[in-house]
């Protein structure tokens, strides 16, 4: 049976002045994807200006000062000569420090990318012991969407037959109990189910097979829609048609237009718009796809959150659908240009991934 979630050793943590060159930063307590040296200059240029920033977070086992919350801060600090931190101390080891971490700066803070919440939530799943806590409470603890833990749970562990991460513990009425979930969903002939697996795969594949060709093969023509993989749709034509109206979600978690001339640019936008980006450039078609595609991921990773909805008119680059799939972003596209619509299907055709047209 697995251990329970580390507790610290100490109810209440202690503020003290820690020397930075006692704290560990290299125990995979780093709950971020990287480290932004522009913030940190920022950071340090604020404290030599006399900003004050709140402790940082680090557990200390005894002997290790193990670094949980405030990288950017510790890192800020050293850049303007400072030889301490005020830091808030738990007494706990260094798999409090990595726990702690995967949900620090959920609510405050530097606002986590989608980069980040995965790299978390795949920190536990990957472990022997919290890999066996239940969606929802790796959910709660890096402070995620349970579909979401679902989904990077599915792709790590999902192919591993009679796996040791197939045991689950779940909690009900207080008490914690330990699921094995094998078995669940297959027949009670072990052949059987393992026929079925096969032909199952076998179908897929077919399936992939003869999708791919026809992606590549069809030409899309103005009015058509088409779902591409579980989340993303492509709607060929104007996006102000009612078709495409009856689309879109009850909130938009970012709404991006690309523009072609400067006349249509938009004198408003949906009133369940929580982030916009409108985008023109003289330049036009000569415009660098390579940063254009920067742009629009920074502008994704800073203003959305995973399985936020993206709204996008007009599409600049045939790969954008791809960048969604790999932010777990959900996106509705209207391009009026039935040969930008192909090649972004062609694109997709390389993901193995299904396309439908409704």
């Amino acid at each position: 049976m697995p251990s329970k979630k580390p507790q610290s050793q100490s109810s209440e943590p202690s503020i003290q002045t820690v020397e930075i060159a006692k704290i560990r930063r290299d125990g995979g307590t780093q709950p971020r994807a990287q480290l932004y040296e522009e913030v940190v200059a920022e950071y340090a240029e604020d404290m030599r200006q006399g900003a004050e920033f709140p402790p940082i977070t680090i557990f200390f086992d005894g002997e290790q000062y193990w670094l949980a919350d405030g990288f950017h801060r510790v890192s800020a600090k050293e850049a303007t000569g400072e030889k301490k931190v005020i830091s808030q101390v738990h007494s706990g080891t260094q798999r409090d420090a990595v726990l702690y971490a995967a949900g620090a700066n959920a609510a405050h803070g530097l606002r986590r990318t989608n980069a980040d919440k995965r790299r978390a939530v795949e920190h536990l799943l990957r472990d022997f012991e919290w890999s066996r806590w239940s969606d929802n409470a790796i959910a709660n603890q890096c402070g995620v969407s349970h579909p979401f833990v679902s989904k990077l749970r599915a792709g790590i562990v999902g192919d591993l037959p009679n796996s040791e991460f197939a045991v689950r513990t779940a909690k009900r009425g207080g008490k914690t109990y330990t699921l094995d979930t094998t078995n669940i969903g297959q027949s009670s002939s072990s052949q059987a189910s393992k026929t079925s697996k096969r032909q199952r795969k076998k179908k897929q594949a077919s399936q992939v097979k003869s999708s791919s060709p026809l992606v590549q093969s069809k030409k899309i023509v103005k009015g058509d829609t088409w779902k591409l993989g579980k989340f993303h749709y492509l709607f060929c034509g104007d996006p102000s048609s009612k078709k495409f109206q009856k689309l879109l979600p009850s909130e938009i978690g970012l709404f991006m237009t690309f523009l072609d001339t400067e006349e249509h640019w938009p004198n408003s936008l949906p009133v369940n718009t929580k982030n916009a980006l409108l985008f023109y450039s003289s330049y036009g078609e000569d415009i660098d796809l390579r940063n254009l595609r920067q742009i629009i991921e920074n502008c994704l990773t800073t203003t959305t959150d995973a399985e936020d909805t993206v709204v996008m008119i007009n599409l600049p680059d045939p790969s954008i659908f791809i960048l969604m799939e790999s932010l777990y972003c959900l996106c509705y596209c209207a391009e009026p240009d039935p040969q930008r619509c192909t090649d972004a299907l062609t694109v997709w055709a390389t993901t193995n991934q299904p396309v439908k047209k409704l």
